[in-house]
């Protein structure tokens, strides 16, 4: 039970604490790209921007209420869906100042004109991004540390995202250091490396996400009726109810009916089924509910 707790508080310090640091993140660098004109930089933010969603759709799962050990399994419902398609809108509209900004820069800079938004890069802002690399390596490493140590998946995918956003911000670092030394184009074509990824990172957010704003069966409930039959002494199961996504975690509810002469041996067949079942699907956990031909009943988590 202690683990549990313990696993419980981890998963949502990490989440909370890359849920503020991006939050800060962001609104700095969305600062710091406007004053220096820059459309990578300003494009990038929109990637620090999807972090942001993620930690906090993340942080709101491990909060839920349904949760049988402190982890994740479908935790969203209509405030996640809600900000899903606040964040759709929100890329939508930046897609539209980008594109039209980005057109009359790239034709400017090729014709070696005067940029309509001229570009004002400043030590201080390289010196900051620099900086500001450092914090997110911190934190995406002590997430995947925790991602590890404790088999959390939402933990797991947090720290991959935070290495991304680190080494992004060090991509921006560098091409901004080519605008100092006199070449505009740079960020411009960074900024449209830089588009595709952000669009690349968005499908990935919603493909991991969206199954989990579903409730809905797992697992067929056949194939657990079987696994479960296989077993001797089970002479029925039914009421199988599963959530989760396979490979990341499932949780599984089910009802037994044992033979009388095997009432003494309830745990050690709750135990071969849940084995059977994890050695197929992966991470799980298992409540038996029950009862034998002589009436007797149990619970079994």
């Amino acid at each position: 039970m202690n683990e549990e707790k313990n696993a419980y508080f981890v998963s949502r310090l990490v989440l909370l604490a890359t849920l503020w640091l991006m939050g800060l993140v962001f609104w700095v660098k969305v600062s710091v790209g406007w004053e220096a004109r820059s459309l990578g930089l300003l494009v990038q933010c929109l990637h620090t921007l999807i972090i942001c969603f993620n930690a906090l759709l993340g942080f709101l799962a491990v909060i839920g209420s349904d949760r049988p050990d402190g982890r994740e399994i479908y935790g969203h419902g209509k405030k996640e869906v809600v900000l899903t398609f606040a964040l759709v809108a929100s890329l939508a509209i930046a897609s539209f100042f980008f594109f039209e900004t980005l057109i009359p820069q790239f034709q400017a800079a090729l014709k070696r004109e005067i940029l309509p938004f001229p570009l004002e890069v400043k030590i201080p802002i390289l010196q900051f991004l620099g900086f500001v690399s450092l914090p997110i390596l911190g934190i995406a490493s002590f997430s995947l540390y925790q991602a590890k140590r404790l088999d959390h998946a939402i933990l797991a995918f947090n720290a991959n995202q935070l290495f991304k956003e680190a080494g992004l911000t060090l991509l921006v670092f560098a091409g901004l250091w080519g605008v100092w030394w006199g070449e505009p184009l740079i960020d411009l074509v960074l900024a449209i490396i830089l588009y595709i990824l952000v669009l690349d990172e968005f499908w990935q957010s919603i493909a991991w996400n969206l199954p989990l704003m579903l409730e809905q069966n797992a697992i067929a409930s056949e194939a657990i009726a079987a696994i479960a039959q296989s077993v001797r002494g089970v002479s029925h199961c039914s009421k199988i109810r599963t959530r989760g996504i396979v490979g990341q975690f499932v949780y599984i509810q089910m009802h037994l009916i044992l033979e009388p002469r095997y009432e003494k041996a309830t745990t050690g067949i709750a135990r071969k089924i849940e084995e059977a079942l994890r050695l197929r699907y992966g991470s799980l956990q298992v409540t038996f509910y029950i009862d034998t031909e002589t009436g007797r009943s149990d619970i079994l988590r």
